[in-house]
């Protein structure tokens, strides 16, 4: 016990509590600016997911071209998958949207707890909830408004975003730049990482939900494969909720297509259990899958859906600093290595003057 540096285990100690602090903090803020933390969020999302077409293209242009260039490009992109899918999307939805009654009509004749007319609850649900929610005109307002803001923030943060962690450096003393340096490249590379890897599993789920769907005969594959893709986004419950609909649709099909579609979502989620989460998005950066589940369910709790979707990769990012403080009072070098990635802190060098 004589060897232990009291004074600095305090001065942990006190950081360690203060993080809790902050933490919490966050946390009740968030809770009272929701709606902007998500648009900067998805803003935040737009610019990591272009990082490496900008990196590439900013070898030939300056960076504020080289955004332009690619903003245009991906825009033009979006704009003909929009031309190309929507109307037929926008057909299947409202065939969907008229086909429903009937199927609640049909369910309900086989509920198997008499006297339950699950048809009329759930229309009663239904008008309820649009009865109490904000007008069309309004949503549509917002919905421009929020992806206005989105498309500027994200093209502020590809161009200039890289600027902010060299002020908080200058603005820092000298000794704690280093790491200071550290998180935030902690930041980046499991922040980035993860989006890009979420955002390619869920395109390929996305894709092969629909196509699939599409094959074995199941009405509506289109919205199939979007809703797939939106629900991939959502980490380890999402391939769960992207298969419900396909398996919903069919069961008000001739059997046994039902069985078909059940056997094909179980041999895409081992294909993508197997092969494509190992590989893209790296195992839910370096997390046991228990401790991402736990996760996902505080961060549901903190900041609902969107608390749900950026809660591993947040997750990850305390793992990092919490190894890395670790092996700091433990004067070992700060070398932390999570699902490919290497994360080191420089040692600072002694100076003596004689």
């Amino acid at each position: 016990m004589e060897n232990v540096n009291w004074g600095r285990l305090r001065d942990q100690l006190l950081v360690v509590l203060a993080a809790i602090a902050l933490v919490w903090v966050a946390s009740q803020l968030i809770g009272r600016i929701t709606h902007i933390v998500v648009v900067v969020l998805l803003a935040m999302v737009l610019a990591y997911a272009l990082e490496p077409a900008l990196k590439a293209a900013e070898r030939y242009l300056p960076r504020m071209l080289a955004a332009i260039l690619i903003y245009a490009i991906a825009l033009g992109l979006l704009a003909a998958a929009v031309a190309i899918l929507g109307p037929t999307a926008l057909v299947q939805g409202e065939s969907l949207a008229e086909r429903i009654p009937g199927y609640l009509d049909q369910l309900s004749r086989y509920t198997p707890i008499q006297g339950v007319d699950l048809s009329g609850q759930v229309r009663a649900f239904m008008a309820s909830a649009l009865s109490s929610a904000v007008t069309v005109v309004e949503t549509i307002a917002g919905g421009v408004v929020d992806t206005a803001l989105v498309l500027i923030l994200g093209f502020w943060f590809m161009v200039d975003g890289r600027r902010i962690p060299d002020v908080i450096a200058r603005l820092s003393p000298v000794a704690q730049r280093d790491k200071i340096r550290f998180v935030e490249d902690t930041v980046s590379q499991v922040l980035g990482a993860y989006i890009r890897g979420q955002l390619t599993t869920a395109a390929i789920i996305g894709v092969s939900a629909g196509v699939g769907s599409a094959l074995l005969g199941v009405h509506y594959a289109l919205l199939i494969g979007i809703l797939a893709f939106l629900f991939e986004l959502v980490p380890m419950v999402g391939p769960i909720l992207g298969s419900l609909p396909a398996i919903v649709i069919s069961i008000f099909q001739p059997f046994p297509l039902v069985i078909e579609v059940i056997a094909f979502f179980i041999a895409m989620q081992l294909f993508e259990n197997n092969i494509l989460a190992p590989r893209i998005t790296g195992g839910a950066v370096g997390l046991h899958p228990g401790v991402a589940l736990l996760a996902i369910v505080v961060g549901a709790d903190i900041g609902g859906i969107v608390g749900a979707l950026f809660a591993v990769p947040v997750a990850g990012i305390i793992s990092v600093l919490v190894a890395a403080v670790y092996k700091g009072w433990r004067g070992e070098p700060v070398v932390v290595e999570r699902a490919g990635m290497r994360f080191r802190l420089p040692r600072r060098k002694h100076i003596t003057t004689t």
